[in-house]
């Protein structure tokens, strides 16, 4: 057992050493639950600022993770991959404590993979005229040959008329429910599965509550989990093959205008933002600028930056203060093409809103 347990720690070591930074000073421990069918192994994770990891107890932890085996064997090999919004992997975890501590934490075992830093490396020293944009072209339709041609210029612009398989409807919270309320939208935790109407119930529920808002784990948004299947078709941009894209992501729910819906990070590959209900703001940074961003050196699918726009600390990232975003506003019905690389953070101007992402894969 003993055994089991050092190598256990090891393999934490190696997920969290290679990507640990702690620019905001985050102090706190977390004791981390491995269950076999024997036993539970004990691994506490220390940051004081410094990273401090080793096998045993904590008499009085931040926060608690605890994870089957299996689970803990999936993120430790697939780090490069690995999205705790998979049903399969929420919701075999179970959570109590500090969120903040846990999600710092979730965010250091993740690991780019070579494909993705290959992407998006070659990104900062490109020379491209789409950097030097002062605004966001808006046109009302294109080709596929266009659009191809615009990711290739790494140009983002905004479709005002995209081709979808059904015209764009006005959706309303009500209509949305009616039709797919009873489909499973994701899983929250070990204990708790939720359909898209109950979420809705939830997220009017919080409308009217002042709670403390932090990112991913108490606005009343769904993060950008899997787009049920059955509503897909719905939503899915009539430009390439459906097998061009991979899984489609919802971003609905209520989110206070000052508070960022998604925070400032960046896609390796190129993003088609479809607008359903209600409008939002992008704040957008060319990819040449990463060094101004404070991009974490930790992240897998997207990569997040350590500065918040909406409430910058200069004193902490001096840089951020030569950024120039490009804003756009998104209105329903419209389609924002994101090529690869590019930075941004978003902002719901309305209540609810309601958007879907699909994301290129060539």
């Amino acid at each position: 057992m003993a055994l089991i347990q050092s190598q256990l720690v090891e393999q934490m070591k190696q997920l969290l050493t290679p990507g640990f930074e702690n620019p905001e000073m985050t102090h706190g421990s977390c004791l981390l639950c491995i269950t076999d069918e024997q036993m539970c192994h004990f691994i506490v994770m220390e940051v004081a600022p410094m990273l401090r990891i080793y096998g045993g107890q904590h008499a009085k932890p931040d926060a608690v993770i605890k994870m089957p085996l299996e689970t803990f064997e999936l993120i430790a090999t697939h780090a490069d991959r690995v999205d705790f919004r998979d049903p399969y992997v929420i919701g075999s975890i179970e959570l109590e404590g500090d969120r903040d501590l846990v999600n710092y934490f979730g965010k250091l075992m993740l690991q780019p993979s070579q494909d993705t830093s290959d992407r998006l490396d070659p990104l900062l020293a490109r020379e491209c005229a789409a950097y030097h944009l002062t605004q966001i072209e808006r046109v009302a339709q294109v080709t596929e040959l266009e659009l191809l041609q615009t990711l290739a210029d790494c140009k983002p612009i905004v479709i005002t008329q995209p081709k979808f398989p059904h015209p764009h409807t006005d959706w309303s919270i009500d209509a949305l429910v009616k039709q797919y309320g009873d489909v499973d939208l994701r899983v929250r935790s070990k204990d708790e599965q939720e359909t898209l109407g109950q979420f809705v119930q939830r997220m009017q529920q919080a409308q009217s509550q002042t709670t403390k808002i932090t990112e991913g784990h108490t606005k009343a948004y769904t993060e950008g989990c899997t787009l049920p299947e059955v509503m897909a078709a719905e939503f899915v941009p009539a430009y390439f093959s459906l097998h061009d894209y991979i899984e489609p992501q919802i971003w609905l729910g209520n989110v206070p205008t000052h508070v960022a819906a998604s925070s400032l990070h960046r896609d390796p590959l190129d993003g088609f933002l479809y607008q359903v209900m209600g409008r939002k703001k992008l704040l957008m940074y060319a990819p040449d600028q990463a060094p101004l961003l404070y991009p974490m050196k930790a992240y897998n699918n997207y990569q997040p930056c350590w500065v918040k726009p909406e409430a910058p600390d200069f004193e902490r990232y001096p840089a951020f203060a030569k950024a120039k975003p490009i804003e756009v506003i998104l209105h329903p019905g419209e389609l924002l093409i994101q090529p690869a690389g590019w930075f941004h953070v978003v902002y719901c101007l309305d209540t609810p809103t309601f958007s879907v992402s699909h994301f290129y894969r060539h």
